[in-house]
């Protein structure tokens, strides 16, 4: 099984270590035949940040690149966006309902509070991830 993510893109900017590439990312049946009757075709422009060393030296604006992850940040990222919120949800309301015998208007704005917490602290540590949540650029992948 393949273990990074990789993702055709052009240089939009570089500046020191910084690198923005911009790829479009395409849903799975963009490449079906019946696309244009289909409504769930989809494509988005997106913007990566890529930081690596002498990338002014290494890279042009307009360059074609592409953009590599590790498969492991996406399931994680996937975790952290929407496996830790709804494990919050289902075990906040069965203890709320259940065993402390909350309302249900109580218990959903309890459990917005908690939620709202949860993402901003998730916010504020966006700079901690994003070490952990790095790309990289590798010419080795054929285009």
């Amino acid at each position: 099984m393949k273990e990074t993510i990789a993702h055709q893109g052009v240089i939009e900017s570089v500046e020191g270590r910084h690198v923005r590439v911009n790829i479009l990312q395409v849903a799975a049946c963009s490449g079906c035949k019946a696309r244009t009757l289909c409504t769930s075709s989809e494509s988005k422009e997106k913007i990566i940040d890529v930081y690596e060393d002498d990338a002014a030296m290494k890279y042009r604006v307009g360059e074609s690149v592409t953009v590599c992850g590790a498969l492991s940040m996406g399931k994680q990222a996937v975790r952290l966006a929407f496996g830790v919120p709804v494990l919050m949800i289902a075990v906040w309301m069965l203890v709320a309902m259940v065993w402390l015998k909350l309302g249900e208007l109580v218990s959903v704005g309890i459990l917005a509070c908690l939620l709202a917490t949860y993402f901003y602290i998730l916010y504020m540590n966006r700079k901690k991830m994003a070490k952990k949540f790095a790309f990289w650029i590798d010419n080795n992948i054929q285009q």
